[in-house]
C-alpha cells in the first residue's frame, strides 16, 4: 500500500512512498489540502464548492467538482496510489489517510503534548516543541488559504504557532538558556511583533545575560511599536520586565520617575 504524506505547513508538499510529488493545477491543489485538513474525515461537496469558488466560476458546480476530484483520482492512480483512497461519501468525499499523515495535525498533537506537560519538565517540553515548530517550512497552506475553511484552519495553526513559541522561550527560560532566548525571540518578534509575552522573555534573557543596555533598548523599542500601532504603551508585564532590569542593573540613564 501507498505511503502518503501531506504538508501543509508551507507551499502544499505532498509526498509518496518518500518521493515528493506535484499536484497539477491550483484547483487540485486546493481540494487535496482542503482534504488534508480533515484527513480520515468528511469533506462536504458544498465546503469544496465554496473552496474552490465554483459558484461564481462555473455554470454547474457540483458537476465541475466532481470533475476536478476525478481529476485528483486520475493524479493518485498515476503515482500507484489505490483511486479508494479519495472515497466518496453521501455528502462529500474522505480521503483516507491518517491524521499523522499530515504535517499540521502531527504539529498540533506535539503542541497539545507539550502544553499538557508545561510548565514542568521543561526540557522535555523544548524538546518537543522544537521538533513540532521545525515542521513548518513557510506560511500554512501558502496561497491556496482564500476559502473559509482553509482560511480559518490557518488562522487557528498560526495562533496554536505563536502558543508553541512563546512556551518553548518559556522552557528555555526555566533552564536558564538565555543565549537560545536571545536568539530565537529575536526572530520570533520579527514575525509577531506586537506579542509581548515574547518581549518579556526577550529583555529577561538580556538582563540576565548582563545585557542591559540592549534589554533597555528593547524595552523602548517596544514602547515606541505599541504607541505607534496600537495607540498605548507596553502592558504590566513588560513594564515589570523593564523596572527589574533597571533596579538590577542600576542604570544610571534611567531614573524610576519615568515610569
Amino acid at each position: 500500500m501507498s505511503r502518503i504524506a501531506l504538508n501543509i505547513l508551507g507551499p502544499l508538499q505532498p509526498a509518496i512512498n518518500g518521493v515528493e510529488v506535484q499536484v497539477p493545477g491550483r484547483k487540485l491543489q486546493i481540494i487535496v489540502a482542503t482534504l488534508a485538513l480533515r484527513a480520515g474525515g468528511e469533506v462536504r461537496r458544498d465546503e469544496l464548492i465554496e473552496e474552490l469558488d465554483l459558484l461564481r466560476s462555473s455554470g454547474n458546480a457540483a458537476n465541475t467538482l466532481h470533475a476536478h476530484v476525478a481529476r485528483v483520482r486520475r493524479w493518485l492512480v498515476g503515482h500507484g496510489v489505490d483511486p479508494t483512497v479519495l472515497e466518496s461519501t453521501p455528502a462529500g468525499y474522505r480521503l483516507g489517510v491518517s491524521r499523522s499523515a499530515v504535517d499540521a495535525h502531527r504539529f498540533t498533537a506535539g503542541v497539545e503534548h507539550a502544553l499538557s506537560l508545561a510548565p514542568s519538565v521543561p526540557s522535555v517540553v523544548a524538546a518537543i516543541l522544537e521538533e513540532s515548530l521545525g515542521l513548518w517550512r513557510g506560511d500554512v497552506l501558502l496561497d491556496l488559504a482564500d476559502g473559509p475553511l482553509a482560511a480559518a484552519a490557518a488562522d487557528e495553526l498560526r495562533r496554536l504557532r505563536s502558543t508553541a513559541r512563546e512556551t518553548l522561550l518559556d522552557a528555555w527560560i526555566a533552564l536558564g538558556d538565555d543565549r537560545r532566548v536571545i536568539a530565537t525571540a529575536k526572530r520570533f518578534i520579527r514575525d509577531d511583533p506586537l506579542n509581548e509575552r515574547m518581549r518579556i522573555h526577550l529583555i529577561t534573557a538580556l538582563r540576565r545575560a548582563g545585557r542591559q543596555a540592549e534589554a533597555v533598548e528593547a524595552y523602548k523599542s517596544a514602547e515606541r511599536l505599541f504607541q505607534d500601532e496600537l495607540g498605548v504603551g507596553p502592558g504590566d508585564g513588560l513594564r515589570e520586565a523593564f523596572v527589574t532590569t533597571v533596579r538590577k542593573h542600576r542604570a544610571e540613564t534611567y531614573t524610576y520617575s519615568e515610569f
